[in-house]
């Protein structure tokens, strides 16, 4: 066995239902963050509440 083997050895095997896109987890959360904003702020202005400065 040589160095990265062994280093190896302790890790778990992955597996393929792992979700392996590229993307770090962090993005994928601000991803989500933000589209649950943006929906927050269209349901506001569809029911009529904020930022009412903007009618002449």
């Amino acid at each position: 066995m040589n160095l990265v083997e062994d280093a190896m050895a302790g890790s778990p095997p992955r597996s393929d239902a792992d979700d392996d896109d590229g993307a770090p987890r962090w993005v994928k959360v601000s991803a989500a963050v933000a589209v649950v904003l943006v929906v927050v702020f269209v349901i506001v202005h569809l029911a009529g509440g904020g930022m009412h400065g903007h009618t002449p």
